[in-house]
């Protein structure tokens, strides 16, 4: 099988009122990302998030609410199907939730994806955070960071 590609939009609000934040996305053309003979480009893809935090957006720990949809133009055997909706995918969540048990105990510090990298590498909330901003060399003259765009 070949691995997939997705092209997407996605909105966010955020309800201070109610201490919730939405994401919205969806797939969509775009000129300036041309499809790879390599991949399987995803056409149909959306998906909804609802997060709610347990105290505020600045502290660890929140609830979600995900639904997700898109066509992975493939046909899955039926086993396939049933394997992934009854071991493949609860297993994976315990395995995921397991991490971020550990990671917590290890208190390891991980940068808000919204502060602003200062000129020295850090972020501008003074936060301790260890994780390094991902190399963008990837990305194309039109795309844009979140900071950018409230539709990125």
């Amino acid at each position: 099988m070949y691995s997939r590609d997705y092209v997407y939009v996605r909105r966010y609000n955020v309800d201070e009122e109610n201490n919730l934040m939405v994401l919205v996305s969806r797939a969509v053309d775009h000129p300036n990302v041309p499809e790879d003979p390599e991949f399987v480009r995803v056409r149909t893809y959306e998906s909804q998030m609802v997060i709610r935090p347990h105290k505020t957006f600045d502290e660890n720990g929140f609830d979600y609410l995900l639904t997700y949809s898109d066509n992975p133009q493939t046909v899955f055997p039926r086993y396939c199907v049933s394997w992934m909706v009854s071991s493949g995918m609860p297993d994976f969540l315990e395995k995921l939730h397991t991490a971020a048990l550990k990671a917590k105990k290890m208190e390891i510090k991980v940068r808000d994806y919204i502060s602003k990298p200062t000129e020295g590498g850090s972020n501008s909330s003074g936060s301790e955070g260890n994780a390094s901003i991902p190399n963008q060399d990837h990305k194309g003259e039109g795309s844009c960071s979140p900071l950018q765009m409230d539709y990125a």
